[in-house]
């Protein structure tokens, strides 16, 4: 039978539901009567969604659980409430797309993940939206060497230093 769990310590306060010795059903934290945290628990595992709030009252976070592991859409947000990054986990590994954005909402970095391990093209960018770096993984090793680029768009080499057009159309 579902009894009420209630723990306070300092200005902190914990409560939810415990049941047969576990968490479960929703799952509080307050500091100085502020909502931190809320999130849900069946059998004593994290499962279902969670929010996480800045000391502000303004969302850190919003992520998803099944059966204890993250599982869905994460998304990170900044004190001022901008996003800061979305990404996508899988029975608790990365699985999809990850981006990293700028204070001004433009996608500063966007990563391909497979269970956990870079694949794909992964791409970084200037603040003007050109691509800064760009390269391709394979289960979490890198194929080739990373590419550099101006905020411009034009090829830079390894130093950093601009590459000509004939030796950038000659490499391979």
């Amino acid at each position: 039978m579902p009894q009420p769990f209630e723990l306070e310590r300092g200005s902190s306060k914990l409560s939810g539901t415990m049941n047969e010795g576990a968490l479960d059903g929703p799952f509080k934290v307050f500091d100085q009567k502020r909502p931190l945290t809320s999130m849900q628990y069946k059998n004593g595992d994290l499962h279902g969604p969670m929010l996480i709030m800045h000391p502000n009252g303004k969302p850190s976070a919003k992520l998803n659980y099944q059966a204890g592991l993250l599982h869905g859409i994460a998304l990170f947000f900044s004190p001022q409430g901008v996003l800061q990054r979305e990404c996508a986990y899988q029975q608790g590994q990365l699985h999809g797309p990850l981006k990293n954005f700028f204070n001004n909402g433009k996608v500063a970095q966007l990563e391909h993940y497979q269970t956990g391990l870079q694949h794909g093209e992964q791409l970084r960018f200037h603040p003007n939206g050109q691509v800064a770096e760009k390269q391709n993984y394979k289960q979490g090793i890198a194929e080739a060497e990373i590419q550099l680029f101006d905020n411009e768009g034009k090829t830079l080499g390894k130093d950093g230093k601009p590459v000509s057009k004939l030796k950038a159309w000659l490499q391979p």
